[in-house]
């Protein structure tokens, strides 16, 4: 991510809008204030290889903070902003940032995870006790470039269910941020992102996803319409008002879609050519919902925040292959393993690895770029290849219920209760069983207050769908289900928490 490459041929051209708003920035001023944040940086001390965490909702500084990090050689660093100071103070620890950019809502957790840490410390609004006025402190600051522009690198924290945050860096490659490969270069090509995309991101911006897909947007000269919060009809109205082209969504967004779209008529986009999903394998209902409303345009990719690979299946091919979540991307191989490491044929299920065939471009730090049979990573999921290579995920290692010695998995059967129009959410586990060791337990969220015997009518709607020993052999209501930082579910928990009851 670059803007002065296309903020000399169109600076006017809009880089970055902010979907409620209407904020936006055109790639002459993107590339002017993030020079102006840069030498503010380089000014305060801040060098290449040093640290820059981003504490901030979505908001229109956002890219700003992001560009200046990346052309000036830093650790640009995005944290969850719903962390509380304790956890955020453990992530700083580990972090060691040499700048801060945070906003009012946030500022005062920031410091006292921050404690007496010394750094820049830059708010982007007024009245913060600690903090520089980042606005202030940009119009202080000359527009030039620094004299040491370097690509800098992204750092991602690890949801984790530890409390110990992990910290993924890519390596820092040393070169201009104008000779910077691309990233996600294939899947960017099938998607359609080039200088014409209109991106719009509806997702927390510190999630991987929208992190990585605004990056490879702006590097390409396309525009991002970023949604302060989602939601369903604000989203829907932003592709309409805003001509885009491409989306971004995680599962359960989707899910929220549909559910809207029952009750409202919804004006499509002629311009909404592709849709993504990515954060966890969609159900193949939801899919199958999305393509009736918007036709074949929603693809879907699935992998790691950490890089150690990625499968991506298009639209039509998730018609004939329902429940898979493709082929690998580019040089990379994926092995399904049994618990001795000994590789499993077609359709048996074990643990998913990937494999890098070729020197990677991105790798994050501490690890070697992966040759041949050297270097597989697993991320503990389970999963299944068939005949012609392509992935279906059955659940995660430890997650797997084991009843009357068969083994069942979650996913399948959280898919299909998640097709159920009362359902908003739901988690499969074991719970024990006397007789079978464990059975099929289904703690749902509903949607919404319903009357009848709601457990009764969500065993059947399972029980129609598949094998009766994959069936929940009871339903558990809750107002809520817990989540990680991240926003995925938090299984392990929820486990915890179900079996000291």
């Amino acid at each position: 991510m670059y803007p002065a490459t296309t903020a000399r041929t169109a600076p006017d051209r809009l880089a970055y809008v902010m979907a409620g708003s209407g904020a936006s920035l055109t790639y002459a001023q993107l590339d002017e204030a993030s020079n102006r944040l840069a030498q503010r940086l380089r000014a305060a001390g801040v060098r290449t290889g040093d640290t820059l965490i981003l504490a901030l909702e979505n908001r229109i500084e956002w890219p700003i903070a992001v560009a200046a990090g990346m052309r000036s050689g830093l650790y640009v660093t995005p944290v969850n902003s719903h962390l509380r100071a304790h956890e955020l103070s453990a992530l700083i620890a580990e972090a060691r940032p040499a700048a801060v950019v945070t906003s009012p809502t946030l500022a005062a957790t920031v410091a006292e995870a921050l404690g007496g840490r010394p750094c820049l410390r830059l708010c982007v609004g007024d009245g913060a006790e600690g903090f520089l006025t980042f606005s202030e402190e940009l119009a202080r600051s000359s527009a030039s470039p620094i004299d040491d522009e370097v690509f800098g690198a992204r750092v991602l924290y690890s949801g984790g269910t530890t409390g110990t945050p992990k910290a993924f860096r890519q390596q820092l490659l040393g070169v201009h941020p104008s000779q910077a490969p691309s990233r996600h270069s294939g899947l960017m090509e099938k998607l359609g992102v080039g200088p014409s995309a209109v991106l719009l991101s509806p997702a927390p911006n510190y999630h991987a996803a929208p992190f990585t897909f605004q990056l490879a947007t702006l590097a390409a000269g396309g525009t991002v319409v970023c949604l302060e919060k989602f939601d369903p009809a604000a989203a829907m109205a932003a592709i309409v008002e805003h001509e885009v082209t491409l989306s971004q969504w995680v599962p359960t967004m989707l899910i929220r879609l549909v559910e809207f779209h029952r009750t409202h008529d919804v004006e499509l986009s002629p311009t909404h050519v592709a849709a993504v999903t990515s954060g966890g394998p969609c159900a193949p209902e939801i899919k199958q919902q999305i393509d009736q409303w918007w036709g074949p345009i929603l693809h879907e990719y699935y992998g790691a925040s950490e890089g150690y690979g990625h499968t991506y299946i298009s639209p039509l091919e998730s018609r004939e292959r329902v429940g898979s979540v493709g082929r690998p991307l580019g040089a990379t191989q994926i092995h399904i393993t049994d618990e001795d490491g000994t590789e499993l044929p077609a359709r048996a299920v074990g643990t998913v690895w990937f494999e890098a065939l070729g020197v990677q471009q991105y790798v994050n730090q501490g690890e070697q770029p992966s040759g041949v049979r050297d270097g597989w990573k697993s991320m503990s999921d389970l999963g299944t290849l068939d005949e012609d290579g392509f992935l279906y995920l059955k659940g995660r290692k430890g997650y797997t219920i084991v009843s009357g010695g068969v083994n069942i998995y979650p996913d399948e059967i959280e898919a299909v209760i998640q097709s159920h129009p009362l359902v908003r959410d739901v988690a499969v586990l074991g719970e024990p069983d006397r007789e079978f060791g464990e059975r099929v337990l289904a703690v749902v969220e509903l949607n919404q207050p319903a009357d009848g015997d709601v457990q009764a009518e969500l065993i059947a709607h399972a029980r129609e769908r598949l094998a009766t020993f994959k069936a929940p052999k009871r339903v558990l209501i809750v107002d809520s289900l817990p989540r990680l930082p991240t926003g995925k579910l938090n299984k392990r928990a929820l486990h915890d928490t179900l079996l000291s009851q």
